[in-house]
């Protein structure tokens, strides 16, 4: 079929136009592009009803503080202890600003690698030693709105 055998519409635009069918193809693309803006106004609309109360589920669902840990055993250097404990506050600006200090007050890079965030009472069974009992009582409290605790410990075996 060439350009002359399609029948055109010529318009008082200037332009022609096809008069010939559109391809069942584009028939099915248009009903898939509508069924797909269906659900996207549904979601969106799901997510308007819905959005405080999802956000109060994650306040319940997030623990209250975060814990953190790295354990690291040298022979002939000892064990040290690095352990933080803090409020568990969003992420900012899509960064972790409590992991970024805890890496700061750890300073070396070669412990980055054994950081660990045990849950709470992963974290107050594992050290319950190392866990002065003031800081123990303030974590049962659930009430300080800036808590962080840090503290390095080093024992030394030779």
């Amino acid at each position: 079929m060439t350009e002359n055998d399609i029948p055109w519409l010529d318009c008082m635009d200037g332009f022609k136009y096809s008069q010939e069918p559109y391809p069942d193809a584009m028939f099915e693309e248009a009903e898939r592009r509508e069924a797909e803006n269906k659900a996207l106004e549904a979601l969106d609309k799901l997510h308007e009803e819905n959005s405080e109360g999802m956000k109060q589920l994650a306040e319940i669902e997030r623990p209250f503080y975060r814990f953190f840990a790295v354990e690291y055993f040298g022979t002939g250097e000892g064990m040290s202890f690095w352990l933080k404990a803090c409020r568990n506050y969003e992420l900012y600006d899509g960064k972790d600003y409590e992991m970024e200090r805890f890496k700061e007050f750890i300073g070396e890079s070669f412990f980055f690698g054994g950081i660990e965030e045990p849950t709470e009472e992963v974290f107050r069974t594992q050290y319950a030693a190392l866990i002065p009992d003031y800081v123990s009582k303030m974590l049962d409290k659930k009430d300080q709105p800036g808590f962080i605790w840090e503290t390095h410990y080093h024992f030394n075996y030779s």
